[in-house]
């Protein structure tokens, strides 16, 4: 029996057929074209559940990016058909649903991991390019004390000589322009690896 592609919260991507993923993500950019006016350049799967065909998918439909890989502290790219593809990685550890609990939050522990968070990074940064990614949900972090806790974050990172706040589509694209700098992985067909990568 096959398995429904939809769940309580929305379509489980890696449960589509490769043709049911298109339509599916024909649909979102259609939609997001719609409200915004913009067509959207990079992809973030609900619970990063990608298939194994995603980048070829998202590449068809001239995405630039995706987020859905933890692998790195910085930014890689996946050649895909000839055509290089850039990961953004996602960060699982400084996501707000895994840093508030329902019960017990503690701001200043909060706060106290972001900062630690930075400033591992940042002496990185002397030597590595280093991103830091803050995961955040607007029911999530969007509530006032919580937003004053990230302001007072924010102000500290700020405060650091040569630190870059950037979208995710202005890292893609600088990984794209600075590709001699960027590590490239040559991956293999997701038939064999089992991630996400080129078909042949």
């Amino acid at each position: 029996m096959r398995l429904p592609p939809t769940a309580a919260f929305g379509t489980i991507p890696y449960r589509l057929s490769r043709d049911e993923e298109k339509r599916f993500i024909a649909d979102s950019v259609e939609t997001i074209q719609k409200i915004t006016g913009e067509k959207p350049l990079g992809w973030n799967a609900y619970w990063m559940r990608n298939s194994i065909h995603i980048l070829e998918t998202l590449q068809d439909f001239g995405f630039l990016y995706h987020i859905d890989e933890p692998s790195h502290d910085e930014p890689f790219i996946i050649p895909v058909r000839g055509r290089d593809f850039v990961t953004v990685p996602y960060t699982f550890h400084m996501n707000d649903i895994v840093s508030f609990p329902f019960e017990g939050w503690n701001p200043a522990a909060y706060e106290q991991a972001l900062r630690d968070e930075f400033d591992q990074l940042f002496e990185e940064g002397a030597h590595r390019r280093r991103m830091m990614v803050i995961s955040l949900h607007d029911r999530i972090s969007g509530h006032a004390g919580r937003v004053r806790a990230l302001d007072r974050f924010l102000t500290y990172a700020k405060g650091k000589e040569g630190v870059w706040f950037a979208r995710k589509d202005e890292i893609a694209r600088w990984a794209l322009d600075h590709r001699a700098d960027t590590p490239v992985i040559e991956r293999g067909s997701p038939n064999v690896t089992g991630l996400p990568g080129p078909a042949a």
